[in-house]
């Protein structure tokens, strides 16, 4: 066991390093995968980058199968709106090690967000879903990495859970070399910026949010109903817009009024339907 872990060690250590040597090269995200897959293994990896606003961008995978790829890009074109892990981000989520079932609410998915969307409904996946293709029965376990200019990349490893997917001793090493995976990360990450900016396309979400709640909402209702919808809290709102946190209260409670709403998960389903009908988030 102790050569094992030694020789792991040693092969993070080379791994990571040749990442930081190649850090402007196309391949320096695949070496530091190779580098944590040297001490914690798994079946497939892969990594995207979040911002509040756009689409997401895709940095690196593992995956071989073409139904997997296939899966991958409607994930980052559409279905990413209904990952725990993204809504955790436009939430606040920082810098760490996180199992994904521990990020997602309890009955956060209702029936009205999968109608439209090619994603299956599946009690044994951890998130009750899978993206049409995505292989079946895995657990995941994530490095969050905060990059510049509010921006988050998610760092995601896959077992079978089958097979006992991730221990607690696996998530300690991972917790272990985080910080160091995080430096890296950013140091490849400063290499890809501008290539990431001319390539990001907009998002038909942050175009229709615009619109959500026009002939119902005053304009002010509907600015707040748009950082709700965008995982700001109402202290989060307060600060934002510079009103009282009383005040931003009062415009959650008229704009649910005039929208017939009881809750902030109506308000994300109402916002979901409105997309639907308009076909913005049907796979292309």
């Amino acid at each position: 066991m102790i050569a094992e872990i030694g020789n792991g060690a040693a092969g993070f250590s080379a791994h990571a390093a040749r990442a930081l040597d190649d850090c402007e090269s196309e391949q320096a995200p695949r070496f530091l995968l190779d580098a944590i897959g040297r001490v914690v293994p798994f079946a497939f990896a892969m990594s995207v980058v979040y911002r509040r606003e756009g689409l997401p961008d895709h940095v690196v995978d593992t995956f071989v199968d073409r139904e997997a790829k296939r899966a991958l890009q409607l994930y980052l074109e559409s279905t990413y709106i209904l990952n725990p892990v993204y809504n955790a981000y436009l939430a606040g989520l920082k810098a760490g090690v996180h199992r994904l079932r521990e990020l997602a609410p309890d009955n956060y998915f209702t029936s009205d967000h999968y109608r439209q969307f090619k994603v299956r409904r599946h009690d044994d996946e951890e998130i009750g879903y899978r993206t049409h293709g995505w292989p079946a029965g895995m657990e995941e376990v994530l490095i969050a990495v905060e990059l510049p200019h509010g921006e988050l990349s998610e760092i995601c490893l896959y077992r079978q859970a089958s097979r006992g997917g991730f221990s607690e001793e696996d998530c300690a090493m991972l917790r272990l070399i985080e910080p160091l995976v995080g430096s890296i990360y950013r140091r490849i990450w400063q290499h890809r910026p501008r290539r990431a900016q001319e390539g990001r396309k907009a998002s038909p979400l942050d175009r229709l949010l615009e619109d959500f709640g026009k002939g119902q909402l005053s304009p002010r209702e509907r600015e707040v109903a748009q950082m709700i919808l965008k995982g700001h809290s109402s202290e989060s709102i307060a600060r934002n817009l510079g009103i009282s946190i009383a005040t931003v209260k009062t415009h959650r409670q008229n704009l649910y009024a005039r929208l017939g709403l009881a809750t902030q998960q109506e308000l994300f389903s109402l916002f979901i339907r409105s997309l639907q009908t308009k076909d913005a988030l049907a796979p292309r």
